[in-house]
């Protein structure tokens, strides 16, 4: 078992003077709920704590999957394993020659790349759609330096990684307090510092959210550079509201959806912060399984989200070895 970064809102439609009601409900995609490794068919597929979720352009999803060593696939109803083994290290190659050691965060480009963060390698690497596998930045040895991409550090166990529409890779360097961020000229540079900054987001107009881990806050990175709180007021809860007024306790991944939206784990809930900073709980109450609208779903320690491009929300629940979908119905 791993211990997962810890990491109801409604919609009116209709005609007439009776409008309807829209509610997000969660349902499940891929896993029967095992703690054990298959491919095939999604809901008969198992995965071995599945920790983070990423979507593709065309509606392919990749899972880190932290315990099985793998980076797995969902398309087409199918589970399949895209780069891993059982073998574990840090090993460039195809498919499933290469090798991690807990993939733990991940991230898609418009290409259909993906980037991953391994919880106990400083380094982050690329694996291809295709599935070949090779070190995008950082060195063997943790630490802290920018510059050249294969050259600069980051520190262990970094939280967060996003990518935006030009190929900027933005990395939560968690315990070196910073933002990073990776230029497609293979240039690592620091954006910003943070008290414990974890998961990040990048909208469509090129803004970086931060979870600031360390002040409970939501923090934006305008295009300008400047800082500023979009939400949150640095007191442990759960409270729904506007900016400063809404609280959060126990902070984990963050996605943003085409209109800026924002979706944050915060415990077994699934929080949404609109673009002026309203925070509200869409789904998810008490530990558990259950799907369902909104409270009445039930997670076991989500681990990481993700997005498509109809909005959906994707959460990797990592306790009950699952990948849960939230639609907006």
């Amino acid at each position: 078992m791993v211990l997962a970064a810890i990491c109801v809102g409604c919609k009116k439609s209709g005609y007439g003077t009776h409008p309807i009601e829209k509610k997000y409900v969660v349902s499940t995609i891929a896993g029967d709920g095992s703690d054990a490794f298959a491919d095939g068919p999604a809901l008969s597929a198992k995965f071995h704590n599945p920790i983070d979720v990423a979507v593709t352009s065309d509606g392919v999803i990749y899972v880190a999957d932290y315990n099985d060593h793998r980076i797995r696939k969902i398309t087409n109803g199918q589970v399949y394993t895209l780069a891993g083994s059982d073998s574990t290290g840090v090993v460039n190659g195809d498919g499933g020659m290469a090798r991690f050691n807990n993939p733990y965060r991940i991230a898609v480009d418009q290409a259909g790349n993906c980037y991953v963060l391994d919880q106990i390698d400083p380094r982050i690497r690329k694996i291809t759609a295709a599935g070949y596998v090779t070190t995008y930045a950082g060195a063997a040895s943790p630490g802290f330096l920018d510059g050249a991409s294969l050259v600069a550090q980051f520190a262990v166990n970094a939280e967060g990684i996003a990518v935006d529409g030009a190929g900027n890779v933005y990395v939560g360097d968690t315990f070196n307090g910073r933002i990073r961020e990776i230029t497609p000229a293979a240039q690592v540079n620091t954006v910003a510092q943070f008290n414990y900054p974890g998961a990040v987001a990048c909208d469509r107009q090129g803004n970086i959210y931060v979870v600031e881990e360390g002040n409970l806050r939501i923090r934006k990175i305008a295009t300008n550079g400047v800082i500023s709180t979009l939400a949150g007021n640095g007191t442990s809860g759960y409270v729904d509201g506007d900016g400063v007024t809404a609280e959060f306790d126990q902070m984990g991944d963050l996605v943003a959806d085409s209109q800026g939206n924002l979706y944050l784990i915060d415990g077994f809930r699934i929080r949404k912060i609109t673009p002026a900073g309203v925070v509200s709980t869409i789904a998810g109450s008490t530990e558990g399984y259950a799907d369902g609208d909104g409270a009445n779903a039930k997670f076991k320690f989500p681990g990481g989200l993700g997005v498509d491009a109809q909005d959906n929300i994707y959460v990797a629940d990592v306790n009950n070895n699952r990948i849960r979908k939230i639609s907006f119905e």
